[in-house]
């Protein structure tokens, strides 16, 4: 009986060693698994991209609504703002006379009121305007960033050259950092357009300075003018300039034929901000927070039909990438998706434009009133 147990058990051991894996079998089975992981991994990159993409567009939906509905209250588009001098007032309420950008006076109709309304009631220059705006330029909005490019939280701008109302904002933007935009209303096919540009065209010195708006003596009042002028080297095309005041019904090409947002141009080295000018990922058109007044941090355009092939080139939207230096670029539309960028038109319909897209219906969509009512392709 003896005999017959240890056999039984030599024969259940050796049952046993056979069930097993062995070393050949284990790595055979370790490689199928990598193979279909890298099979996989393509499409689940594709459907995360495919989400970022479609949370990008909605984004750009969000805003074409608040610009409707903001036009519908104020009986004008959101305004420009003055230019990299000036950042947001909430004392001042919408249009020309409010020094901020059109991202700020978007706020109430993007369902932020209360950021909008921080520091309302407070002397510009006290500490409780200071610290009001300081948590207004500190406060990430989501809808503000593409989630393909990066995450709504604040990023480093060197915002130099703030006048002496604003000027506590630079240190701020040093430090913690600010909050910026990755999207861009359009100027249309304006020669000037922001930042640089828009250095030509005399900013208001102080509040008082601006308070003449509509004399033609005042910066103010003759910016005004300027961009208005058909005839005027600084005519604006687009649907937001410098304290712009445009009505939907001055969208004359149609407002299904004509840019309002979209997304903007940003060097893939430049989007953590800069400390310094001289560095190398430092991009005048990456430089500011999102509420700073006309700049070209919230304001791109297109070429013009007639431009030489170096201008239709220099604004021709393309895919972001490292390495172009801080020059340039900065004054196009573009993204971080592959293909194409997004763009909201004036109708409130979302579009995917491709990068290939002519120069010259690019600009025909960009010019709010050049009778080209071309569509979207």
């Amino acid at each position: 009986m003896t005999f017959l147990g240890i056999q039984s058990g030599r024969r259940a051991s050796h049952s046993r060693r056979n069930a097993g894996f062995t070393l050949v079998e284990l790595l055979v089975v370790i490689a199928i698994i990598g193979v279909l992981v890298a099979l996989l991994l393509p499409a689940v990159q594709a459907a995360r991209e495919a989400a970022r993409r479609s949370q990008c567009q909605n984004n750009l939906k969000q805003m074409g609504l608040a610009w409707i509905n903001h036009e519908s209250a104020q009986k004008f588009l959101p305004s420009g703002g003055w230019g990299s001098q000036w950042s947001a007032d909430p004392n001042r309420g919408f249009g020309k006379r409010q020094p901020g950008s059109w991202l700020y006076s978007m706020l109430p109709f993007m369902e932020q009121q209360q950021l909008y309304q921080l520091g309302k009631g407070t002397t510009i220059g006290t500490t409780q305007f200071q610290d009001a705006s300081r948590q207004l330029h500190t406060t990430p909005v989501g809808a503000f960033m593409c989630p393909s490019r990066r995450p709504a939280r604040l990023y480093l701008a060197q915002m130099g050259g703030l006048s002496g109302s604003f000027s506590f904002l630079a240190a701020i933007g040093q430090g913690e950092g600010v909050v910026k935009t990755d999207y861009a209303a359009s100027s249309g096919d304006s020669t000037y357009t922001a930042a640089y540009d828009a250095e030509q065209l005399t900013q208001p010195g102080d509040y008082a300075n601006a308070e003449v708006a509509g004399r033609n003596g005042s910066p103010l009042g003759g910016g005004i003018n300027r961009c208005d002028d058909s005839a005027d080297g600084f005519f604006q095309t687009g649907v937001s300039h410098f304290a712009s005041e445009i009505k939907l019904k001055r969208i004359e090409d149609g407002t299904s034929n004509t840019y309002m947002v979209g997304e903007k141009w940003v060097g893939a080295d430049q989007y953590e901000g800069t400390a310094a000018t001289s560095g190398p990922n430092f991009s005048f058109g990456e430089n500011q927070s999102a509420y700073t007044g006309w700049e070209w941090d919230q304001h791109r355009g297109a070429a013009k039909a007639t431009a030489t092939a170096a201008v239709a080139e220099l604004r021709q939207p393309t895919q972001d990438q490292g390495g172009v230096g801080g020059n340039n670029p900065e004054v196009k539309f573009g993204s971080a998706h592959a293909g194409g960028f997004n763009m909201v038109f004036c109708d409130g319909s979302v579009h995917n434009l491709s990068y290939d897209i002519d120069y010259k219906t690019h600009g025909y969509l960009a010019n709010r009133l050049d009778g080209q009512a071309v569509t979207a392709p």
